[in-house]
């Protein structure tokens, strides 16, 4: 299934299932203000990461790739384990390529980062 369209069915997988789910698990327990907060992030998670795989990875395996004058995909069993590149590389150079690819996941973190420290720091 192409990404974008994997994109939309997670999205409306979440909005169909993931917010009753948690309307029920949460009834009794937070105000409408609380949960209304709590479908946000859902959503912006949800959101943030259709955005970021279907249009921020592919520009970074590209650019990346055309950097290091390699084509990198994604690899493995579900075609979603590793960062490598097509053609033979050398140990190194290999690792070098991993280590990029756990780093740009980490980088698909950072808004989720900066939000909690927003909001952390608009608490005090």
């Amino acid at each position: 299934m192409p990404m974008k369209k994997l994109g939309i069915v997670a999205f409306l997988l979440t909005f169909v299932l993931t917010i009753p789910i948690l309307f029920i698990f949460s009834r009794n327990t937070v105000n409408a203000n609380q949960f209304i907060l709590i479908v946000s992030a859902v959503l912006m998670l949800v959101l943030w990461t259709i955005a970021y795989m279907t249009l921020v990875d592919p520009l970074l395996r590209r650019g990346m790739g055309a950097l290091f004058d390699v084509h990198i995909q994604w690899r493995g069993p579900s075609g979603s384990i590793s960062w490598t590149p097509v053609e033979d590389t050398g140990c190194l150079f290999g690792l070098f390529l991993d280590l990029l690819g756990y780093f740009f996941i980490v980088l698909w973190f950072m808004p989720f980062v900066a939000a909690i420290g927003l909001a952390l720091w608009l608490r005090h």
